[in-house]
């Protein structure tokens, strides 16, 4: 508990040293990784040399048309978006897995009374050349149907191990961990949203 006392104070204290900072980049990551695809269609028969084809008939072309391609799909439950912290060092966020009620691990913890605990399984991956500390812990929150926002409890809930409140990540390294929160039993939670470091100006968002 002292540790986490100490995150909060630290989070804290950095968040107040640089609020009066103008000329923040603010930004929203919605779009989820997508792996790079590659043209296989073309291929080599043995000898080295592709085989010559019949010339196609000469078509007209189609004329343009004004329609415009569908825009990807917003990130969901199991995307990962690609952020960057307060050092712009990159790191891979993974909304592994959302427990919509969780159950106390503590049979004397429970939530308040019309009030109901939210886990969420956060997969940090280390992408860049240093290590990186942050957790989703102080930087995470969910967006309610009405526009509330509502931020992590340190409740621990039964849906699986937590994320520890104080972690270093080595280049290459990956944490994985539920972060709880608490809302009121009868919101619909709509938005997810975090930030790798509470001063961080990029902002990963999933749709649940």
């Amino acid at each position: 508990m002292h540790t986490r006392t100490t995150g909060i104070a630290l989070a804290v204290a950095c968040t107040l040293a640089l609020a009066g900072c103008n000329g923040r980049d603010d930004k929203v990551v919605t779009k989820p990784n997508k792996p790079t695809i590659i043209d296989a269609s073309v291929t080599e028969p043995p000898g080295g040399t592709v085989a010559p084809t019949a010339a196609a008939p000469v078509t007209q072309a189609a004329p343009p048309t004004s329609a415009k391609p569908a825009a990807p799909a917003p990130a969901k439950v199991g995307d990962t978006l690609t952020l960057t912290n307060s050092k712009d060092v990159p790191v891979d966020v993974t909304l592994a897995k959302l427990v919509d009620p969780a159950s106390s691990a503590n049979q004397y913890l429970k939530p308040k009374a019309g009030s109901r605990y939210v886990a969420v399984q956060w997969k940090i991956t280390n992408k860049g050349d240093v290590p990186v500390t942050d957790t989703p812990n102080f930087g995470s929150h969910l967006i309610d149907s009405d526009g509330q926002q509502f931020g992590s409890t340190f409740a621990d809930t039964s849906a699986g191990p937590a994320f520890p409140s104080s972690v270093s990540i080595p280049p290459g390294g990956s944490r994985l961990g539920y972060v709880t929160y608490e809302v009121p039993t009868d919101s619909k939670i709509t938005t997810i949203q975090m930030q790798i470091s509470m001063i961080s100006t990029v902002t990963g968002q999933w749709n649940t």
